[in-house]
């Protein structure tokens, strides 16, 4: 009796899951079935899945003719830098908050921790006058930066978190064999927390490469600099006196391609890095 109950019960776990995930895919499948529908269709409504009929000129005129490999570049080099200064400079700073004792240090994780809830929306006036005084306007590195210390609050305080659950007996040994405390760093507790770096990278990633509203702030002088979340907008407007859905769908599905592959290739160590700190210590 009990064992049917246990297998009732997982079935309908399986179900929840399974409509969860259609409800979640739908967009997905809907997008790329729709990139392939011409803009008459999407005027009659195109509400249909699959489309009457199959049009691929969408994909080559958003990649040819829209200047989207300069776009794609951009993402890539925007995503790419944030990725390794939000890491070289989180896990720093993460190693200190997780491995020190000082006076401003309860300060600083509850500013740390306020950060996290303030929206980007709210932060892009102040951010786009600091560029302005820094004269960073029209420049990649001004995407760059705001889009690294967007992310380094709650990407530091999941570092924090992972190396602190790792033991401090470690650290006792490295010191008995001479090892200084940053040399303890990147010789032990870096190798270590592989894992959360995987999971961190990931977040800085997807963060860098789906961002809108900050890059478009920031890249209003120069549109050479434009990432893809950018440009793919622009892409509505190729069309003779109506909005060319089409190709702007067959860009926002080129757009996800690489985030889709970066997340399939990290996934286990994604996985890994959110769980193993909540079972270590």
């Amino acid at each position: 009796m009990r064992k049917n109950k246990v297998t009732a019960g997982r079935l309908g776990s399986y179900v929840v899951l399974i409509l969860v995930a259609v409800f979640c895919a739908f967009p997905l499948i809907y997008a790329f079935f729709g990139s392939f529908k011409s803009s008459v269709e999407f005027l009659n409504g195109g509400s249909n899945i699959l489309p009457e009929v199959w049009d691929f000129s969408s994909y080559t005129k958003a990649w040819e003719e829209a200047n989207f490999a300069q776009y794609t570049i951009n993402s890539l080099v925007i995503s790419g830098v944030t990725v390794v200064l939000t890491l070289v400079v989180g896990s720093m700073a993460a190693y200190v908050l997780a491995r020190t004792t000082f006076r401003a240090k309860p300060a600083l994780v509850a500013v740390l921790g306020l950060v996290m809830f303030i929206p980007n929306v709210v932060l892009i006036f102040p951010i786009f006058n600091m560029c302005q005084r820094l004269h960073l306007m029209g420049n990649i590195w001004s995407i760059i930066i705001t889009q690294t210390a967007s992310g380094l609050p709650f990407l530091v305080m999941l570092m924090q978190s992972y190396m602190v659950s790792i033991s401090k007996e470690i650290d006792e040994a490295a010191e008995m064999d001479g090892c200084s405390f940053f040399r303890k760093f990147y010789l032990i507790i870096l190798p270590l927390s592989k894992p959360i770096l995987a999971t961190v990278a990931l977040f800085a990633f997807k963060n860098a490469w789906n961002s809108y509203l900050l890059p478009l702030a920031l890249s209003l002088s120069k549109p050479e600099i434009q990432p893809l979340t950018v440009g793919v907008i622009a892409l509505k407007d190729m069309g003779e006196g109506i909005s060319a859905w089409n190709i702007m769908i067959a860009g926002s599905v080129l757009s996800i391609f690489p985030m889709v592959i970066v997340y399939l290739f990290m996934n286990r160590y994604f996985v890994e890095g959110l769980t193993a700190g909540s079972v270590k210590g």
